[in-house]
């Protein structure tokens, strides 16, 4: 997969770019993504002579049916990043055939995206009034989304200076006058508390569930939330330690992927998000449990690089290096790689 990153570094300036990859104030410079380097330690093994005439990489989630087990996730002030901002994205999506999440925190009109792309999840924060909450679900709904995604960890920032990459954002959408998804003036400004409990959750559940849509619980990274989640009635859950941007010592998704996959039922869906950069890992979270990896940085370099074409050519790119593993790995689908074809080197 083509790195953009340094494309993307010379169009974003280095202030803006270090909100972008995001490393919190207790990561040191030297340290490395420990998302990137946990699923850099998983290792695959090949088989031979299976005898396959195609493979077949496209995933069923939620009943749509997909290119390939990888979703595009979503991200703040998004026009910072892109002229068009999230509709270029879009475009690619609906072209390729890949879903994709909006953050509340989106400049561009929901409307507008949802108008270029139907397969649309609108990302929320577990925080502040719950009737807002509801209110930007009821408006996801008419907006034709297939559903919600709710942001459970560190939905907001708890203490001053904190933000990632020491960048405000929420500050320079303000200063440009512009409006988000989720607010008329600039990013809603959230309580910490008093915090969301699963009361909450559940309203805005049924909420969401009455309205015909699905949720998918994001931020889950110990096996008793999932299990919580699954009980209370929720149609997916996201493991993601949000991109590490709240603190380094978060423990890497993927150590804990497998573990949650093991207490869902069948048919409760399991995303991935959180260090996902080449097909591999993708492949990787399949074995491990994940019908869907989600990818965010990435696609966002790119559309800083190149804008529409770059996201493209990315994920386009990064569709095709799954089919080429999957050929490699003796395997007609991702889904068919056995547990004992993935081995992480300690």
């Amino acid at each position: 997969m083509k790195d953009f990153r340094d494309a993307s570094c010379a169009a974003l300036g280095a202030e803006l770019y270090g909100y972008l990859v995001g490393r919190p104030h207790d990561m040191r410079p030297d340290d490395a993504d420990p998302n990137e380097l946990a699923w850099s330690r998983y290792r695959l093994v090949p088989r031979v002579l299976q005898g396959h005439d195609h493979v077949d990489v496209t995933c069923r989630l939620f009943g749509q049916d997909y290119a390939a087990p990888i979703g595009v996730g979503a991200f703040a002030a998004d026009r910072l990043f892109g002229e068009e901002g999230v509709t270029a994205i879009a475009r690619v999506c609906a072209t390729l055939g890949l879903p994709l999440v909006v953050s509340e925190e989106a400049v561009t009109p929901l409307g507008q995206i949802t108008a270029t792309h139907a397969d649309c999840w609108l990302q929320l924060r577990a925080a502040g009034p719950l009737e807002r909450a509801i209110r930007l679900t009821q408006e996801a709904a008419q907006a034709g989304c297939r559903g919600i995604v709710l942001t459970v960890l560190a939905p907001v920032h708890p203490a001053p200076g904190l933000h990632p990459g020491g960048v405000d954002v929420a500050a320079q959408v303000a200063q440009r006058g512009w409006a988000t998804i989720g607010a008329s003036e600039g990013v809603a400004k959230l309580p910490a508390f008093p915090s969301w409990g699963s009361s909450e959750m559940r309203e805005l559940l049924t909420a969401v569930h009455a309205l015909g849509m699905r949720l998918v619980l994001k931020g889950v990274m110990h096996a008793d939330d999932a299990r919580a989640a699954q009980a209370a009635g929720c149609d997916g859950v996201m493991v993601s330690n949000i991109g590490v941007r709240q603190s380094y010592r978060w423990a890497p998704v993927a150590g804990q992927l497998e573990g949650i996959g093991e207490v869902l039922d069948d048919g409760m869906a399991l995303l991935v998000d959180g260090g996902i950069r080449q097909a591999a890992d993708i492949i990787a979270a399949r074995v491990l449990g994940a019908h869907l990896s989600v990818i965010v940085r990435p696609v966002v370099h790119a559309l800083a690089a190149g804008g529409e074409e770059a996201v493209h050519a990315l994920l386009r790119g990064l569709i095709g290096e799954v089919q080429a593993i999957c050929a490699w790995m003796g395997a007609a689908s991702p889904g068919a790689i056995a547990r004992d074809q993935l081995i992480r080197m300690d």
